[in-house]
Formats: structure tokens, sequence, C-alpha cells
């Protein structure tokens, strides 16, 4: 007969004490906060190198805003309120009758479609570190 080795309860116990601890909404609501904001730093970081530089101005006024929940969603905001933002961003006619056309840079869309792409490789590893810290008792 094989033998299995010997199991604590106890160890078990714990372990499901702090599943359950875990399962309080304020830990959870504190994790995904943490997770989203990570994931705007990153998407942050990525906009700002990729936004042209000139003088600066608009590459430095990228910011970012608070985790927000509204109902059962989340929102962080990242902006730039650099009043042509939005004309370097998705393009914008020009010269003297508005005939030419400047194409846009595209530097938050094309990092938002990276990060997006990224987040599910980020979310893994961020679940691994609250399930050991859970096994670790430090949820």
């Amino acid at each position: 007969m094989a033998k299995w080795g010997s199991f604590e309860f106890g160890d078990f116990e714990q372990m499901a004490k702090r599943f359950n601890k875990a399962m309080d909404e304020r830990v959870i609501e504190r994790w995904i906060r943490e997770f989203l904001y990570e994931m705007a730093l990153k998407a942050l970081a990525k906009t700002k190198r990729r936004t042209p530089s000139k003088t600066g101005e608009l590459r430095n006024n990228w910011q970012l805003g608070r985790v927000v929940k509204k109902g059962n969603s989340f929102e962080v905001e990242i902006y730039n309120n650099t009043y042509y933002a939005s004309f370097v961003e998705y393009g914008h006619r020009t010269g003297k009758d508005l005939t030419k056309w400047v194409d846009g840079r595209f530097m938050m869309t094309i990092s938002m479609q990276e990060i997006e792409k990224q987040m599910p490789k980020f979310l893994e590893k961020k679940q691994i570190e609250l399930l050991n810290q859970l096994m670790n008792g430090r949820g």
C-alpha cells in the first residue's frame, strides 16, 4: 500500500481562513485598483515614449487620474490637456485652405492596444502573487 505522508488539517484550515479573508470585498477591490493603476502606468510610459517632442510640452503633459469605481466597473483616465493633443493623436487638416492632411501619430491608441494584448500575462502574474500572499498569510 502506498504511503501518502502526513497532512496537518490545521494548515488547511489556516489556508481556508486566508482565502475567506481575501473574499472580503475590500481586499479584492484594493487588488483590482492596484492592478489597474499598474497597467495605467505602463500605458502612460508607452504613450509618453511614443509622443513626438519638439518642445516637450505634449510629452510632459500626459497625466494619470485615479482609479475610480463606477457601478460594477473600474476606470482610470490617461489624459493630456495640451490643446493640440487630439490633432497629433488622430491627425488634422492643415494649409491655408485646410486641404492638406497630417496623419495622426496614434501614440495613445497604439499604446493601449499593446497593453490590452499584454494584460492577460500581467493579470496571471498578479493573480499568482495574490495567491502566494494568501498562502503566506499576508492577504
